[in-house]
């Protein structure tokens, strides 16, 4: 620095120090009232004469930056500012809508991140666990198990000289899996599909018709419908030994004739062509268009007809001579091998019904199964040898034995269309050809022919059809 420059610094620094007045310096007397200090407490040295630059330059020391915010500070001092500023930022955080958000957001940010910083760490954990525990190298030579170490990029051979890669398409395979072998399970489910055809079931003791159907999941009609030579729609003749036929599926089967069109079975059992074309194609292998042959078995899924009771005509019911007979308490002969109870000459219509019915049990609830398509009659709760009457006045037109699985039968005409069919009774108390009152007691209750307990089977018809009982009977 040039000492022109110096010089004038110098002078500036002298007309800045000015001497102090002896009243500025003065020692301001203590606040008594308050114990406190003044501002100027402290006694004011007296002014220091600056030496003069120009006679002693050396002495002139540079001036020095102020030191930093807290350089001075206590470390405690320090600690205590940082905490409060801490401490309310948290209380912010907390406290305030905007805040409570704000921390919401960082928190969810950091799960997240460490839940995939965790899975990437499984990941690469999973990855070194295979490669370490990589199975050893075999070679197959007729069966014969030759081990040899080898490295993650080895193969298996055999001696056909096809190589299994070790590598799937989601990284090595752990398990050697020429060494696995299956093994059976106890507990296989078998999955419920629909058969491929008609099978045949032998009846058990103890089997009833809406057992079977339920077994191989068909409607009692359907079974019905299957077997009309051997159970003519009558589920009372279901015996033990009875082979039946059971189809795939519920609907008809049907044995095609000379001139038969798909058409034309579709129209007799009440479905469309698509039924047998379409809905039946897996059974009965028919193009659209194509006509089935003679003598062909074609299942109509859905397929229904009416039932064809059993009906007391002379040419079905005569009486066979019979290879041995019982008699009832009242000395009446009761036949078993043949339908002996069937009246020929009748003197129908002596005695008129009156048009309306009572129970002919004294128990007035069902025992058994109710009426429906395939069991067009009620079963009656009824104890071995309960009183059993006639529902309406008439002639009685059938007493005795039936081989169709009623047991002990009773059947009243009521002269003007209407017949009451009693059936399963263990005594019969009334002979062919006998008038009858309402009310009058004509049989005991019991469980003969093809029963499973003692009930009354009750049922009532009309010119050849089979309406509900309960649509005539008087409420319970």
């Amino acid at each position: 620095m040039s000492e022109t420059q110096l010089t004038s610094r110098v002078a500036r620094r002298l007309d800045d120090a000015q001497p102090v007045s002896e009243d500025k310096i003065a020692v301001e007397p203590a606040v008594k009232s308050t114990g406190q200090r003044g501002l100027f407490s402290r006694r004011a040295s007296p002014p220091q004469i600056l030496a003069d630059p120009l006679e002693n330059p050396e002495k002139i020391q540079p001036q020095t930056r102020p030191k930093s915010f807290g350089a001075n500070i206590p470390i405690e001092r320090w600690f205590a500012r940082f905490a409060v500023r801490v401490g309310g930022q948290i209380a912010w955080l907390t406290t305030c809508e905007q805040g409570r958000s704000l921390l919401f957001r960082y928190t969810s940010h950091f799960v997240i991140l460490a839940v995939l910083v965790g899975a990437i760490g499984l990941v690469s954990t999973a990855k070194t666990t295979s490669a370490s525990n990589f199975p050893e190298r075999r070679t197959f030579t007729n069966g014969v198990n030759v081990s040899g170490v080898f490295s993650t990029t080895d193969t298996i051979s055999t001696t056909d000289e096809v190589n299994y890669n070790q590598f799937g398409q989601g990284g090595p395979i752990v398990v050697d899996q020429t060494d696995v072998l299956p093994q059976a399970n106890p507990f296989t489910t078998v999955p419920s599909r629909e058969r491929r055809g008609v099978i045949s079931y032998t009846v058990q003791a103890g089997d009833t018709l809406f057992g079977i159907a339920g077994q191989f999941g068909l409607r009692p009609e359907s079974v019905l419908w299957a077997n009309f030579d051997t159970l003519q729609d009558n589920p009372h003749l279901l015996q033990p030994g009875l082979e039946l036929a059971l189809p795939p599926v519920n609907g008809i089967v049907y044995t095609v004739k000379d001139g038969d069109t798909v058409e034309s079975i579709a129209e007799e059992y009440k479905v469309t062509p698509d039924a047998i074309y379409v809905d039946g194609l897996e059974w009965n292998q028919l193009k659209p268009g194509e006509q089935p042959v003679a003598g062909a078995s074609l299942i109509i899924p859905g397929g229904s007809r009416d039932f064809k009771p059993w009906a007391l005509t002379a040419q079905l019911n005569a009486p066979a001579p019979a290879a041995s007979a019982d008699t009832n308490s009242s000395g009446v002969p009761i036949a078993r091998t043949s339908n002996a109870g069937f009246c020929q000459n009748a003197p129908v219509g002596s005695v008129m019904g009156t048009g309306t019915f009572i129970w002919p049990t004294p128990k007035h609830w069902l025992s058994g199964n109710p009426y429906a398509a395939w069991h067009p009659a009620i079963d009656i709760a009824a104890s071995l040898g309960d009183p059993v009457v006639a529902s309406d006045s008439g002639v009685v037109v059938y007493a005795g034995w039936s081989t169709v699985g009623y047991g002990n039968l009773v059947v009243i005409d009521h002269g003007n269309g209407w017949q009451t069919w009693y059936a399963h009774n263990s005594e019969i108390y009334v002979t062919c050809g006998q008038g009858v009152n309402q009310g009058t007691e004509i049989s005991a209750a019991g469980s003969t022919g093809h029963s499973t307990g003692p009930h009354v089977h009750f049922e009532t018809r009309f010119n050849g059809t089979l309406p509900n009982p309960f649509n005539v009977l008087p409420p319970p």
